[in-house]
């Protein structure tokens, strides 16, 4: 193992994940990218990932239902998950946090931001209980 940390990416939309996914690989991580929630889950379920990053609206599977089954497992339910979504009304940030997410990020993201987020997640700060 090379002891980069393992973020799964989940995003139906090609653009976003490629951005995304080249700030992530910049900041040093290990990306997997999915295309959609069944994808995402799928991986989860069969690999080990320090952080999961799962946009909300994607085919087959939403991104809450993803987040709902990964907090549900116990031998996922401690990894940080956030979502990362167009969706910006306050029905939608309840939403995230109540399927279990650590943080919530809306589109157009803020890398600096969000990669801030990623790093205090990552070192267990701020982590809800």
């Amino acid at each position: 193992m090379d002891g980069k940390r393992k973020i799964l990416l989940a995003d139906d939309e090609p653009d976003i994940s490629l951005i995304l996914r080249r700030y992530l690989q910049i900041d040093g991580y290990d990306v997997t990218v999915c295309q959609n929630g069944k994808e995402a889950w799928e991986k989860l379920s069969s690999n080990r990932y320090d952080l999961a990053i799962l946009d909300v609206m994607m085919p087959e599977v939403n991104g809450w239902e993803v987040c709902r089954k990964v907090k549900g497992d116990v031998a996922m339910k401690d990894m940080p998950v956030i979502i990362l979504t167009a969706k910006s009304q306050n029905t939608d940030a309840v939403m995230s946090y109540e399927c279990g997410a650590d943080e919530y990020s809306t589109k157009p993201f803020d890398y600096p931001q969000l990669s801030a987020t990623i790093k205090r997640l990552l070192e267990g700060k701020g982590v809800k209980g």
